[in-house]
């Protein structure tokens, strides 16, 4: 609608964790080894069948919601052509030297039986309740003195080698009873609190260093056999590392280095192994002794349990934090020392990315510092994965001398292959895995690493493998870097992150200028949606019943980053705004075709000062919801919008022209409302297009089409309005404006005094503060007195003799007096406007045209009501649209009646 070319192909993730997990449970698997048994194979064909299962319906979905894309030409990250994108960009990080193997602690999902990055393990976190567990560590060589450790995962302390403490921080040695404790000075306030520790006694103290070297008992050394082999340093020895904190525990931590990635590291400078008999599936092995066959989550509560029996626990409690668990199984995670392949995320690579970060523009503003954060805190990519369905890794190493070959293309290990007819068409597994290559260092064998790739790097390289896919890299520079990226809040930590982690390490350069940050959809209650909880929303069943547009505006109408409540009240009150366009539309459509109006510019109209000020506000609606989607303000355009339509087009400029269009004949005045009120509408539904797709080209197609078949084929082609500058007269619209706020003050002192806004007032005067908008003022003065009913208003320049009794309102450019009285002539017009009105409910209920003329209205009525029928029946007929006016003497037994004022009346209208 701007004339802007727009980049608008379709992608969809269609690999990994996700697919496998739902192709799992439909064949009831619960573990790898079924998948295995199953056949890789077999399996992999059902998570295409899976894939194309869903593509259909998130293209249906998509489209039903009215997400305009390419989707003819949408990316798949399973297609061999994005998969080979994937493998290049590997292959670039092996030449920049940042690709390499190697055993680390990551994080570990025990169900799906793989290692996770950290982008992913951020996306998984949840609040809960763990063991908080003091235990003691028995020095040796100081019969009766202990460490005491602190712990949230019990079960570690079954793979325990080392204990750490912080070489520049005080400990203190208090006695307890007859034994002596050790812990940080700094922790022995909230350590005792929390123990319950009542009566002690500090005896000594000790520099953190000066502990460096002390062997304590393992104190599961004789239910863990393992242990009772390498008791003797560098094992059960005491070390001092800058990392252990004073903000929780003891002080003192015990380590694990099958478990920790600190407590890993120093076992590497300190010569101790890293070893656990803790199994990749979450079930201790043999090795564990009595804690054999157990779950990990499960073996804390036995640990806990022998600790007590062996007077080596302090305190057992609970702790609430924030823990890992698999984004996608929902799983909890373990850290877990396993041979994987890492991108090096290096300084130079943090810097650059830092710099790209704060170079983009963020909505909302404060997401930059979130995203900056993220990534001068980003560690090393752990890449691979046990898995089956997704990239797979394009690593090759001998079997002979270990040599490792990192393969770009299909093409060129098809060159590279033993046997060339191996390679296959479709690179995933199991068939890649069959491919051997011949080492160019020893002339051996070389095999395919068994792992695929991070699904988020599938997503990570979208910037370049969406235009591979269609051998459309020669866009590249017309793209790159995007415009725009869309995504989730916490996708800086995974998407956002991933495509910028790729592209610096590719180009150097980032991948998009500017982000919108979106908050997540949840139930009327504020919860997550989830299927155990059963308050899941199904957005295309819904979309089906209730129609997308009040979905779609009701999104939109909170700030896009944050969170919304699937509230369908509060989405039926958009429909309701939506049904207020519809009925200013029909309002339009009824009164332009019994006329046989056709449009015509308003500039040729002889407009009158709501004209003007209706099409002022229009120009500044247009303004404001230009500006608010331009900046990603969404939320503000939809405000804009529902005020224009809602306030000043339905509840203030449609009122005030009605005694315009309700004239018999086709006058100037009739005329100049129609062009004006045709083209604020017409305008009006292009500017909500973007917002409300459905319900705009409706309107579109019944309604400008029908006045103008020569038009766009669809609103969608139709330019962004813009007013031209001759229909803006500033002057008006403010006179306008001010007279509507005064109009408004006098409704509600009408309230006040319970004066019905049917019932006209006496009279009006107004008195210009600003001189220069005395002329505009006195050629909108009508406006007060159709919008408060007053009879006669008039232009002052000093106050009216009447002033003193009057009520006076003032604006910033306004003085007006209002005569709040009724004498009797009002009064009976204004009893008479209260018989048009149910003559109406009456029309209505007939659900005659509105411009058929009826035979005839018999109406009985008493006291004032009945003088006021009488002296205004012509009004009555006018209004009515009825040929002829009777008074009875008695109420028609058919007739409908009603008491007003304390006065009775029936009618019957005869059509």
């Amino acid at each position: 609608m701007k004339g802007y070319r727009v980049w608008d192909q379709a992608g969809w993730d269609t690999q990994g964790l996700p697919v496998e997990l739902e192709v799992e449970k439909k064949l009831g698997f619960r573990t790898k080894k079924d998948i295995e048994r199953y056949g890789v194979e077999r399996f992999i064909e059902e998570c295409k069948k899976l894939v194309d299962y869903y593509i259909e319906h998130w293209e249906e979905a998509s489209k039903r919601l009215g997400l305009w894309l390419d989707y003819e030409h949408a990316y798949q990250t399973r297609h061999p052509r994005y998969i080979e994108t994937t493998w290049s960009f590997i292959k670039r990080a092996h030449e920049r030297g940042l690709l390499y193997e190697g055993r680390r602690v990551v994080p570990r999902c025990p169900r799906c039986g793989t290692a996770l990055s950290s982008h992913e393990v951020a996306q998984g976190y949840e609040e809960v309740d763990d063991p908080s567990v003091y235990f003691k560590l028995p020095l040796v060589d100081k019969p009766g003195t202990y460490l005491v450790a602190w712990t949230t995962t019990p079960w570690t302390i079954i793979a325990n080698e080392m204990a750490v403490v912080h070489p520049d921080e005080e400990y203190v040695v208090i006695e307890v009873g007859d034994e002596k404790w050790i812990v940080a000075e700094k922790r022995l306030e909230a350590f005792a609190k929390d123990a319950g520790l009542q009566r002690y006694k500090v005896v000594d103290k000790i520099r953190g260093r000066d502990l460096e070297g002390l062997r304590y008992h393992h104190p599961l050394a004789e239910e863990v056999p393992y242990h009772s082999g390498h008791d003797e340093k560098p094992y059960h020895t005491v070390y001092a590392a800058e990392w252990v904190t004073m903000e929780e525990g003891t002080g003192v931590v015990h380590a694990a280095p099958a478990h920790g990635p600190e407590d890993f590291e120093l076992a590497q400078k300190t010569g101790v192994e890293v070893y656990t008999p803790l199994r990749e599936d979450g079930y201790f092995g043999p090795e564990a002794g009595l804690f054999k066959g157990m779950w990990f989550e499960e073996a804390s509560n036995k640990v806990i349990e022998v600790l007590r029996g062996k007077g080596l626990l302090v305190h057992a409690g609970t702790y609430r934090h924030e823990y890992p668990f698999c984004w996608r199984c929902g799983t909890r995670l373990f850290y877990y020392a396993s041979r994987q392949w890492f991108i090096r995320i290096t300084d130079e690579l943090r810097s650059e990315m830092r710099s790209h970060v704060y170079s983009m523009r963020w909505a909302p503003s404060w997401a930059a510092k979130r995203m900056g954060d993220w990534v001068e805190n980003a560690k090393d990519w752990c890449i691979s994965r046990e898995r089956y369905w997704g990239t797979p890794l394009p690593v090759w190493k001998c079997t002979s001398c270990g040599h490792v070959v990192v393969v770009g293309s299909l093409e060129e290990l098809r060159k590279m292959a033993i046997d060339p007819a191996k390679v296959p068409e479709d690179p995933h597994r199991p068939g890649i895995d069959r491919v051997e290559l011949r080492c160019p260092k020893c002339g051996g064998v070389m095999r395919r690493e068994p792992f695929v790739v991070d699904v988020w790097m599938d997503s990570g390289v979208a910037h370049t493998a969406s235009l591979a896919q269609y051998k459309w890299l020669h866009l590249w520079d017309k793209l790159f870097p995007y415009k725009w990226i869309t995504e989730a809040a916490d996708q800086t930590r995974g998407w956002f992150y991933t495509l910028l982690a790729t592209s610096t390490i590719w180009y150097g350069e980032k991948p998009y200028r500017e982000v919108l940050l979106q908050g997540h959809v949840l139930d009327k209650y504020g919860k997550k949606m989830s299927k155990s909880k059963g308050n899941v929303v199904w957005a295309l069943e819904w979309m089906k019943k209730n129609g997308a547009d009040p979905m779609r505006i009701f999104l939109m109408s909170r700030a896009p980053w944050d969170s919304i409540n699937f509230d369908p009240d509060e989405i039926n009150r958009y429909k309701g705004y939506l049904n207020i366009l519809w009925n200013s539309v029909k309002f339009a459509d009824t009164y332009m075709e019994l006329d046989k109006w056709s449009p015509k510019d308003p500039r040729s109209a002889e407009l009158e000062a709501e004209d003007k000020w209706i099409i002022y506000r229009l120009h500044e609606a247009l303004r404001t919801v230009s500006e608010a989607i331009e900046s990603d303000n969404m939320h503000q355009a939809v405000q804009a919008i529902i005020d224009f339509v809602v306030e000043q087009v339905s509840h203030r400029y449609i009122p005030l022209i009605r005694p315009r269009v309700w004239e018999e004949e086709m006058t100037s005045s009739k005329d100049a409302a129609y062009a004006t009120l045709y083209y604020v509408l017409k305008n009006t539904l292009a500017m909500m297009a973007p917002m409300t797709p459905f319900i705009t080209e409706y309107l579109y197609q019944a309604f400008v089409k029908k006045y103008e078949p020569g038009e766009e084929e669809t609103i969608h082609l139709q330019p962004w309005p813009e007013i031209p500058r001759e229909l803006l007269d500033e002057k008006i619209y403010k006179a306008v404006e001010e007279l509507l706020e005064a109009s408004e003050k006098i409704l509600a002192a009408r309230s006040e005094k319970r004066l019905k806004r049917r019932w006209p007032l006496r009279r009006a005067a107004i008195l210009a503060k600003n001189t220069e908008l005395v002329g505009a003022i006195e050629e909108a003065k009508h406006v007060l007195a159709r919008f408060a009913n007053i009879k006669q208003v008039e232009v002052l320049n000093t106050k009216p003799s009447w002033a003193d009794k009057a009520l006076e309102i003032e604006t910033d450019s306004l003085v007006v007096y209002t005569d709040m009285e009724l004498d009797r002539e009002t009064l009976l017009e204004g009893l008479a406007r209260e018989v048009i009105r149910r003559a109406q409910v009456l029309r209505k209920e007939l659900d005659l045209p509105v411009d058929h003329v009826a035979e005839a209205l018999i109406v009985y009525a008493t006291g004032d009501l009945r003088e006021a029928v009488e002296k205004h029946a012509e009004l009555i007929k006018r209004e009515v649209r009825v040929k002829e006016l009777h008074v009875v003497e008695e109420a028609p037994s058919n007739a409908k009646t009603w008491e007003i004022e304390g006065s009775k009346l029936a009618l019957v209208l005869k059509p």
